[in-house]
Protein backbone atom coordinates (compact mmCIF):
# COMPACT_ATOMS: atom_id res chain seq x y z
CA UNK A 1 0.00 0.00 0.00
CA UNK A 2 1.57 3.37 -0.85
CA UNK A 3 2.54 5.59 1.94
CA UNK A 4 0.35 8.41 1.20
CA UNK A 5 -2.47 6.19 0.75
CA UNK A 6 -3.40 6.13 4.12
CA UNK A 7 -3.90 8.23 7.18
CA UNK A 8 -0.74 8.03 9.56
CA UNK A 9 -3.15 7.78 12.64
CA UNK A 10 -4.18 4.54 11.48
CA UNK A 11 -0.52 3.47 11.32
CA UNK A 12 1.46 1.57 14.22
CA UNK A 13 2.63 4.14 16.96
CA UNK A 14 6.42 3.48 16.02
CA UNK A 15 5.52 4.32 12.07
CA UNK A 16 3.48 7.99 13.68
CA UNK A 17 6.29 8.96 15.27
CA UNK A 18 8.44 8.57 12.53
CA UNK A 19 6.10 9.82 10.11
CA UNK A 20 5.48 12.76 12.66
CA UNK A 21 9.51 13.05 12.73
CA UNK A 22 10.16 13.23 8.59
CA UNK A 23 11.05 9.61 8.80
CA UNK A 24 9.63 6.27 7.02
CA UNK A 25 12.72 6.28 4.88
CA UNK A 26 13.52 2.92 4.89
CA UNK A 27 11.49 0.99 2.35
CA UNK A 28 8.69 -0.74 4.55
CA UNK A 29 4.73 -2.66 4.29
CA UNK A 30 2.72 0.13 4.57
CA UNK A 31 -0.44 -1.23 6.47
CA UNK A 32 -3.35 0.20 8.75
CA UNK A 33 -3.19 -1.42 12.25
CA UNK A 34 -5.84 -3.93 11.75
CA UNK A 35 -8.23 -5.78 14.68
CA UNK A 36 -6.21 -9.30 14.60
CA UNK A 37 -2.44 -9.47 12.87
CA UNK A 38 -3.23 -12.86 12.18
CA UNK A 39 -6.34 -12.85 10.32
CA UNK A 40 -9.16 -10.75 8.63
CA UNK A 41 -11.38 -10.38 11.23
CA UNK A 42 -12.52 -6.61 12.00
CA UNK A 43 -14.53 -7.55 15.04
CA UNK A 44 -14.67 -9.71 17.93
CA UNK A 45 -12.73 -9.86 21.36
CA UNK A 46 -9.08 -8.82 21.37
CA UNK A 47 -6.48 -10.59 23.58
CA UNK A 48 -2.95 -9.75 24.75
CA UNK A 49 -0.94 -12.38 22.78
CA UNK A 50 2.45 -13.37 25.22
CA UNK A 51 5.32 -12.68 22.79
CA UNK A 52 7.24 -15.81 25.07
CA UNK A 53 4.38 -17.90 26.16
CA UNK A 54 4.24 -17.77 29.95
CA UNK A 55 4.82 -22.00 29.91
CA UNK A 56 8.29 -21.34 28.34
CA UNK A 57 8.66 -18.47 30.76
CA UNK A 58 7.87 -20.48 34.02
CA UNK A 59 10.03 -23.49 32.36
CA UNK A 60 13.14 -21.35 32.87
CA UNK A 61 11.81 -19.48 35.55
CA UNK A 62 12.14 -16.38 33.41
CA UNK A 63 8.73 -14.92 34.13
CA UNK A 64 10.64 -11.70 36.05
CA UNK A 65 13.27 -11.50 33.49
CA UNK A 66 13.36 -8.08 32.52
CA UNK A 67 13.86 -6.33 29.14
CA UNK A 68 13.57 -3.14 27.30
CA UNK A 69 13.31 -2.93 23.62
CA UNK A 70 15.20 -0.49 21.59
CA UNK A 71 16.21 0.58 18.69
CA UNK A 72 19.69 1.31 17.65
CA UNK A 73 21.46 2.32 13.98
CA UNK A 74 24.21 0.45 12.53
CA UNK A 75 25.11 3.11 10.34
CA UNK A 76 25.63 5.30 12.94
CA UNK A 77 27.78 3.10 15.17
CA UNK A 78 25.19 1.29 17.43
CA UNK A 79 23.75 5.02 18.64
CA UNK A 80 20.40 4.49 19.99
CA UNK A 81 17.39 5.78 18.14
CA UNK A 82 14.49 5.17 20.50
CA UNK A 83 13.71 3.11 23.32
CA UNK A 84 10.62 1.72 24.99
CA UNK A 85 9.93 1.31 28.74
CA UNK A 86 11.32 -1.73 30.87
CA UNK A 87 8.81 -4.48 31.69
CA UNK A 88 9.31 -7.71 33.00
CA UNK A 89 8.72 -10.43 29.91
CA UNK A 90 5.20 -11.66 31.52
CA UNK A 91 4.01 -8.38 30.75
CA UNK A 92 5.77 -8.46 26.97
CA UNK A 93 2.69 -8.78 25.01
CA UNK A 94 1.45 -7.58 21.33
CA UNK A 95 -3.25 -6.59 22.24
CA UNK A 96 -3.92 -6.77 18.44
CA UNK A 97 -4.53 -10.26 18.31
CA UNK A 98 -8.14 -11.41 18.05
CA UNK A 99 -9.52 -14.69 20.75
CA UNK A 100 -10.04 -16.90 17.91
CA UNK A 101 -6.64 -16.78 16.56
CA UNK A 102 -5.11 -16.84 20.14
CA UNK A 103 -7.45 -19.39 21.71
CA UNK A 104 -7.70 -21.20 18.18
CA UNK A 105 -4.44 -22.17 16.30
CA UNK A 106 -1.83 -20.63 18.39
CA UNK A 107 -2.79 -22.37 20.98
CA UNK A 108 -2.47 -25.43 19.29
CA UNK A 109 1.05 -24.69 17.84
CA UNK A 110 1.92 -23.97 21.82
CA UNK A 111 0.60 -27.36 22.81
CA UNK A 112 2.97 -28.72 19.74
CA UNK A 113 5.81 -27.14 20.01
CA UNK A 114 6.52 -27.59 24.04
CA UNK A 115 7.78 -31.06 24.09
CA UNK A 116 10.44 -29.56 21.25
CA UNK A 117 11.76 -26.57 23.20
CA UNK A 118 11.55 -28.25 26.99
CA UNK A 119 13.69 -31.34 25.90
CA UNK A 120 16.45 -31.54 27.93
CA UNK A 121 19.50 -31.69 25.25
CA UNK A 122 17.73 -33.33 22.56
CA UNK A 123 19.97 -35.21 20.41
CA UNK A 124 19.59 -37.33 17.18
CA UNK A 125 17.06 -36.62 14.20
CA UNK A 126 15.29 -33.86 14.02
CA UNK A 127 11.98 -35.28 12.18
CA UNK A 128 10.08 -33.47 9.99
CA UNK A 129 7.50 -32.86 12.50
CA UNK A 130 9.86 -31.47 14.91
CA UNK A 131 11.48 -29.13 12.01
CA UNK A 132 8.40 -28.20 10.88
CA UNK A 133 6.28 -27.06 13.79
CA UNK A 134 9.52 -25.49 15.72
CA UNK A 135 10.14 -23.13 12.29
CA UNK A 136 6.37 -22.26 12.31
CA UNK A 137 6.28 -21.44 15.98
CA UNK A 138 9.73 -19.21 15.49
CA UNK A 139 7.80 -17.94 12.98
CA UNK A 140 4.47 -16.76 14.79
CA UNK A 141 7.04 -15.57 17.16
CA UNK A 142 8.79 -13.05 14.97
CA UNK A 143 6.00 -12.15 13.44
CA UNK A 144 4.62 -10.97 17.17
CA UNK A 145 7.79 -9.38 17.52
CA UNK A 146 7.82 -7.45 13.98
CA UNK A 147 4.26 -5.84 14.59
CA UNK A 148 4.33 -4.62 17.92
CA UNK A 149 8.44 -3.60 18.54
CA UNK A 150 10.20 -0.46 17.38
CA UNK A 151 11.27 -1.70 13.81
CA UNK A 152 9.52 -0.88 10.87
CA UNK A 153 6.52 -3.20 9.14
CA UNK A 154 8.13 -6.39 6.85
CA UNK A 155 5.60 -8.83 7.29
CA UNK A 156 2.67 -8.52 5.07
CA UNK A 157 -0.94 -9.38 5.77
CA UNK A 158 -0.45 -12.47 3.36
CA UNK A 159 1.96 -13.97 5.00
CA UNK A 160 0.85 -13.23 8.62
CA UNK A 161 -2.33 -14.85 7.98
CA UNK A 162 -1.03 -17.80 6.45
CA UNK A 163 0.75 -18.99 9.28
CA UNK A 164 -3.06 -20.22 11.05
CA UNK A 165 -2.70 -23.23 8.57
CA UNK A 166 1.19 -23.52 7.49
CA UNK A 167 4.19 -21.69 7.03
CA UNK A 168 3.85 -19.54 4.25
CA UNK A 169 6.66 -19.64 1.14
CA UNK A 170 8.34 -16.54 1.84
CA UNK A 171 9.73 -17.94 5.38
CA UNK A 172 13.13 -19.57 5.92
CA UNK A 173 14.17 -21.16 9.36
CA UNK A 174 17.42 -21.72 10.53
CA UNK A 175 18.73 -22.84 14.10
CA UNK A 176 22.22 -22.40 15.90
CA UNK A 177 23.35 -22.32 19.53
CA UNK A 178 25.28 -19.74 21.48
CA UNK A 179 28.10 -19.98 23.96
CA UNK A 180 27.16 -16.39 25.67
CA UNK A 181 23.96 -16.28 27.48
CA UNK A 182 22.60 -13.01 28.93
CA UNK A 183 19.15 -13.59 30.77
CA UNK A 184 16.94 -16.48 29.07
CA UNK A 185 15.46 -14.41 26.13
CA UNK A 186 16.73 -12.25 23.58
CA UNK A 187 15.96 -11.05 19.59
CA UNK A 188 17.11 -9.07 17.49
CA UNK A 189 15.41 -7.56 13.93
CA UNK A 190 17.43 -6.77 10.94
CA UNK A 191 17.98 -6.58 7.56
CA UNK A 192 20.36 -8.53 6.14
CA UNK A 193 24.42 -7.03 6.43
CA UNK A 194 25.23 -7.72 2.90
CA UNK A 195 23.71 -7.96 -0.35
CA UNK A 196 25.20 -9.17 -3.83
CA UNK A 197 23.73 -7.43 -7.10
CA UNK A 198 24.42 -9.78 -9.33
CA UNK A 199 22.75 -7.68 -12.76
CA UNK A 200 20.71 -5.45 -10.59
CA UNK A 201 20.81 -2.08 -10.11
CA UNK A 202 22.17 -0.41 -6.73
CA UNK A 203 18.66 1.04 -5.57
CA UNK A 204 16.82 -2.63 -6.57
CA UNK A 205 19.06 -4.13 -3.98
CA UNK A 206 18.55 -1.59 -1.40
CA UNK A 207 15.08 -1.61 -1.81
CA UNK A 208 15.40 -5.85 -1.54
CA UNK A 209 17.48 -5.51 1.07
CA UNK A 210 15.31 -3.01 3.11
CA UNK A 211 11.95 -5.15 2.66
CA UNK A 212 13.80 -8.84 4.20
CA UNK A 213 13.25 -9.30 7.58
CA UNK A 214 15.80 -11.41 9.37
CA UNK A 215 15.08 -12.07 13.26
CA UNK A 216 17.03 -14.09 15.81
CA UNK A 217 15.10 -14.90 18.35
CA UNK A 218 16.78 -16.63 21.39
CA UNK A 219 15.49 -18.71 24.29
CA UNK A 220 18.37 -20.25 26.37
CA UNK A 221 21.48 -21.06 24.09
CA UNK A 222 19.13 -21.92 21.38
CA UNK A 223 18.34 -19.76 18.74
CA UNK A 224 16.27 -19.55 15.72
CA UNK A 225 16.76 -17.32 12.85
CA UNK A 226 13.35 -16.42 10.54
CA UNK A 227 13.74 -14.88 7.38
CA UNK A 228 11.00 -13.71 5.62
CA UNK A 229 11.37 -11.92 1.87
CA UNK A 230 9.64 -9.74 -0.40
CA UNK A 231 7.25 -10.75 -3.06
CA UNK A 232 9.93 -11.35 -5.93
CA UNK A 233 12.90 -13.49 -3.98
CA UNK A 234 12.88 -16.65 -2.29
CA UNK A 235 13.55 -17.13 1.28
CA UNK A 236 16.60 -19.48 0.34
CA UNK A 237 18.12 -16.19 -1.18
CA UNK A 238 19.39 -15.38 2.19
CA UNK A 239 22.48 -16.83 3.45
CA UNK A 240 22.95 -17.63 7.64
CA UNK A 241 26.48 -17.99 7.86
CA UNK A 242 26.57 -19.95 10.99
CA UNK A 243 22.93 -21.91 11.43
CA UNK A 244 21.56 -25.09 10.03
CA UNK A 245 18.30 -24.36 7.96
CA UNK A 246 15.44 -26.29 9.10
CA UNK A 247 12.40 -24.71 7.16
CA UNK A 248 12.04 -24.81 3.84
CA UNK A 249 13.10 -28.87 4.76
CA UNK A 250 16.79 -29.65 3.30
CA UNK A 251 17.14 -32.67 1.03
CA UNK A 252 19.08 -34.67 3.68
CA UNK A 253 18.32 -35.91 6.85
CA UNK A 254 19.13 -33.27 10.08
CA UNK A 255 20.26 -33.90 13.16
CA UNK A 256 20.27 -32.03 16.77
CA UNK A 257 24.29 -32.60 16.65
CA UNK A 258 24.47 -30.98 13.61
CA UNK A 259 23.11 -27.28 14.70
CA UNK A 260 25.96 -24.82 14.98
CA UNK A 261 27.50 -23.25 17.74
CA UNK A 262 28.56 -19.80 17.49
CA UNK A 263 29.73 -16.96 20.72
CA UNK A 264 26.58 -14.90 20.94
CA UNK A 265 23.17 -14.55 19.31
CA UNK A 266 24.56 -11.71 17.62
CA UNK A 267 27.22 -13.56 15.71
CA UNK A 268 26.16 -14.60 12.63
CA UNK A 269 25.33 -12.75 9.40
CA UNK A 270 22.43 -12.81 6.86
CA UNK A 271 23.93 -12.53 3.30
CA UNK A 272 21.00 -11.96 0.73
CA UNK A 273 21.77 -13.22 -2.26
CA UNK A 274 19.64 -11.77 -5.63
CA UNK A 275 21.91 -12.84 -8.36
CA UNK A 276 19.84 -14.90 -10.87
CA UNK A 277 16.71 -14.14 -9.51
Amino acid sequence: MPENSIDPAMLRKFDQNLHSSGGLRAARVIEPVPFCWFCDARAGRRTKEHIFPQWLLRHHGAMDERVQPHRISVLLGGAKLSERGERPLRAHVNGEVCATCNNGWMSALERAVTPVLTAPAPTGTITATEAETLARWFAKTAVNLNVSQPFRLLVDAESRHGLATEIPERFAVHLFRVRTQDGVFDWLQKSPEIATSGELGAEDVLRATELTLVTHIRVADLVGVVVHVPQGLRPTDVKIDTALQIYPAPRDTIAWEQVPIADDYLGPLAILDVVGT
